[in-house]
């Protein structure tokens, strides 16, 4: 079941109806015959799957308290990952047709983070087995996400919450917001892609405005569909992590990571980039390196390694190509040099005497947006010769001639000047919340007669301009398939 069908609406209004009719001490259950009639809507096999992680998590869990033993903890993480590999990734080598449980990245890795955390002790086992699979299992976070930890999720879950009028609003107009992201903008441009897709005699111009609409409509999407998730939760009163927060402000590619999938980036540095790089193997390393290269530099060589190898991962995680392999090499040498280089750019600006403000902002976001837009060219491609080509195409002397024939001939004018007007209302959004005003918070709490208007006309613009209809995949965000 998507989040963008009709279905999915009333199934979320009769879930909140259930939750707040019920008493308070129950009012979890509700969570957990939802949860588990999203998941076998979706098929027996995610059903099958995901209450089998969760057994192992939860038995995996309690023993782990009682005995806290590596070779236990390496066996679960080995069960409970090692399926998800294989899964994901056989089909690719041997050309096998396996089905993938519903969103299997997302709950593998939430379940494999509390094993961890439990191991820690940073997380106490669960005794009931169905508060571990509700855990993992929560239907709104299936769909898009973000990873939780166990502290930041779970206690939310398992709590009853009363009504809190503020926060019902404010997460209504939080899903309206995600459905007129992805409705009415991010869906509208995916003709460019398909246009960019189709190859061709493409002019230079409109290849490197086709791969800047891609990395718009992805975060329109992405962020759009977390949202509508998001948005219901906080119906309930349950407070899901922020998972993407204006990328397209950052001044260098490290914001931007920790501002695009913020739950994906945190979960790999608490459970592989901080363990490496304060593992003996790691400090051994950088005592070397301290020794080589002098002190400033060689005790960054363990986190600029362990973060090649990081993004590597992330590249591969998204999916099983050759795309992806240059994807998270890419940005995994980017930010390991950035690492590197660090004491010598500053070195340089002061020397130079550059401004840390002014110019410099302006210089550091389109050195950030430049830097961000070339792996961009592998991230919707079929492989890397077809990334190259694009990226050949653009560097090509330009020719403005049959400009309004190209333009039109992926989208009439009008759905241009829709998804343009879009566009500018979501940038004017994001600066305001990139200056700290709540606008989600601060129109919850505005006089009825303001509010109730505005939602009214989000309401109409979105049944009349949203991208829908006859041959309309309701399921294809782009990153369902993680």
């Amino acid at each position: 079941m998507s989040i963008l069908t009709v279905e999915f609406l009333a199934f979320a209004a009769c879930t909140l109806l259930l939750y707040y009719l019920m008493p308070l001490k129950v009012r979890w259950l509700v969570l957990v015959c939802a949860s588990a009639v999203f998941v076998c809507l979706s098929g027996w096999y995610s059903a099958a799957h995901l209450t089998a992680v969760a057994l192992v998590m939860w038995g995996g869990g309690l023993l782990l308290q009682k005995k806290k033993s590596r070779l236990l903890l390496a066996f679960l993480l080995v069960l409970d990952l090692g399926a998800m590999v294989f899964l994901k990734y056989y089909p690719a080598f041997s050309g096998a047709d396996l089905i993938l449980p519903l969103r299997l990245s997302y709950f593998t890795f939430q379940s494999a983070g509390y094993l961890i955390d439990v191991y820690r002790g940073k997380a106490e086992a669960r005794k009931n087995p169905l508060e571990a699979w509700l855990f993992i299992g929560y239907f709104p976070q299936l769909a898009q996400g973000p990873i939780s930890t166990w502290k930041e999720l779970g206690p939310q879950l398992r709590t009853g919450h009363r009504l809190d009028p503020d926060s019902f609003v404010s997460g209504f107009q939080q899903l309206l917001w995600g459905y007129f992201k992805k409705l009415v903008i991010a869906d509208r441009l995916a003709s460019v892609t398909t246009a960019l897709l189709k190859g061709g005699d493409l002019p230079g111009w409109f290849v490197l405005g086709g791969v800047i609409l891609y990395a718009i409509r992805l975060y329109l999407d992405f962020s759009g569909g977390m949202d509508v998730v998001r948005g219901f939760s906080r119906m309930a009163g349950i407070e899901l992590p922020e998972n993407f927060r204006r990328p397209f402000f950052s001044q260098s590619v490290a914001e931007y990571w920790r501002r695009w999938h913020i739950t994906l980036g945190a979960w790999f540095r608490s459970y592989l980039l901080y363990p490496l790089t304060t593992s003996k193997a790691g400090i051994g390393l950088g005592k070397a390196a301290s020794k080589a290269f002098g002190k400033k530099t060689g005790r960054m060589v363990p986190s600029a390694l362990a973060t090649m190898l990081v993004f590597l991962l992330i590249g591969i995680w998204h999916t099983a190509n050759w795309n992806a392999v240059v994807f998270g090499t890419y940005f995994g040498i980017v930010m390991a040099a950035s690492m590197l280089l660090d004491p010598v750019w500053k070195s340089m600006r002061n020397t130079l005497n550059l401004p840390k403000d002014g110019w410099m902002k302006p210089f550091r976001l389109v050195r950030t947006w430049i830097l961000t837009l070339i792996a961009q060219y592998f991230a919707f491609t079929a492989g890397p010769g077809q990334g190259l080509s694009l990226m050949a195409q653009t560097v090509q002397p330009w020719s403005f001639a049959g400009f309004a024939e190209q333009m039109t001939g992926v989208m009439e004018l009008t759905e241009w000047i829709i998804a343009a007007a879009g566009c500018v209302i979501v940038l004017v959004v994001d600066i305001l919340c990139e200056k700290k005003i709540d606008v989600c918070g601060g129109l919850a709490k505005t006089h009825f007669w303001i509010r109730w208007p505005v939602l009214l006309a989000l309401i109409l613009v979105i049944v009349v301009f949203g991208v829908y209809g006859s041959g309309y995949d309701g399921a294809a965000f782009l990153y369902t398939q993680f």
